[in-house]
């Protein structure tokens, strides 16, 4: 799976091009291969009024900030605040297509990343928890299931998993499944 990822992505080493005016930021999604399986990194969130994601599981990352050159310094630095991981000595993937959260005017670069090493992720002040999912519980697809979400005066269905009593749904949601449609459609 990863060798998959990682020929699919080989040609994506940037992230994708936005003409939106919205802000920038970036996300790392970060696997280790272990136990005949890939796991993917996820947080937890803290509860924050400011916070759009404020509580919800997602990828560490967040806003470019002004001393950030590049959405990969975005990446880095949001990695390493936020779990202790310097991403930069890591094996780079590549980049997934930009996300556009629906509860945020901004557009997000997902940047992958294979973890190799000892790696024991720490808790900070924006993840109050750190999550490994293995890609198989994702890549099966009776544990896709949905719930309803207010929205205005009406309620819509979203797509989501259920893991360990953790709802992963919205913008990491779609960056799973993106995953999963490059692994399952490369030969």
């Amino acid at each position: 799976m990863i060798e998959t990822l990682r020929r699919f992505l080989a040609g994506q080493q940037e992230p994708f091009h936005s003409d939106s005016k919205k802000p920038r930021g970036a996300v790392a999604v970060l696997f280790r291969e272990q136990a005949d399986d890939l796991w993917l990194l996820m947080i937890k969130r803290r509860e924050n009024p400011q916070d759009p994601w404020s509580g919800q599981m997602a990828f560490p990352g967040g806003h470019s900030d002004p001393e950030d050159r590049t959405l990969l310094d975005t990446a880095t630095r949001e990695a390493f605040e936020e779990i202790g991981i310097d991403i930069g000595n890591q094996s780079f993937l590549g980049c997934l297509h930009n996300v556009q959260p629906k509860n945020a005017p901004m557009v997000i670069a997902p940047f992958l990343f294979l973890i190799s090493g000892e790696f024991h992720p720490k808790t900070s002040r924006e993840a109050v928890e750190v999550l490994w999912v293995p890609m198989s519980f994702l890549f099966n697809p009776k544990n896709v299931t949905s719930f309803r979400v207010p929205v205005g005066r009406r309620e819509i269905s979203m797509g989501c998993y259920l893991y360990l009593n953790h709802l992963i749904w919205g913008m990491s949601f779609r960056i799973i499944q993106e995953i999963i449609s490059i692994v399952t459609r490369v030969p």
